[in-house]
């Protein structure tokens, strides 16, 4: 088993591939180790498919920007890929994301009609 050590992101050579954490650290990756990275990410042919930050603001509803900082953030795994270093997602993990927060936000609107009710505010 491979023991990864965290490294400043500055550290990081142009081109190559790493993880990188909300805090600014980053782990570097060889061949090997980003081969299966990849694969923990797309465990299996539904969630193969992998999309840019963008894609997934149009999933999410929400700007690249906010994309950004719910990686960042490590809300949603990613993945940078290629010389400039572009995030890539897996579309079935934005997905779940998105199925999850919107199951949260029904939830917390039942909860709430609830106390409304219960207050005798329902009528207001």
């Amino acid at each position: 088993m491979t023991t990864f050590e965290a490294i400043p992101i500055s550290q990081i050579s142009k081109g190559s591939a790493y993880i990188t954490t909300g805090d600014g650290k980053a782990y570097p990756l060889d061949a090997e180790e980003l081969r299966r990275a990849f694969a923990a990410i797309v465990h299996d042919d539904n969630s193969a498919e992998m999309i840019t930050t963008g894609e997934a603001a149009q999933i999410l509803g929400v700007s690249a920007k906010t994309v950004a900082r719910m990686l960042d953030a490590g809300e949603i795994p990613f993945v940078r890929y290629g010389a400039k270093g572009n995030r890539m997602v897996s579309r079935a993990q934005v997905i779940a994301y998105r199925n999850k927060s919107e199951s949260h936000s029904h939830e917390s609107l039942e909860n709430m009609r609830e106390v409304a009710s219960q207050g005798g505010l329902d009528d207001r």
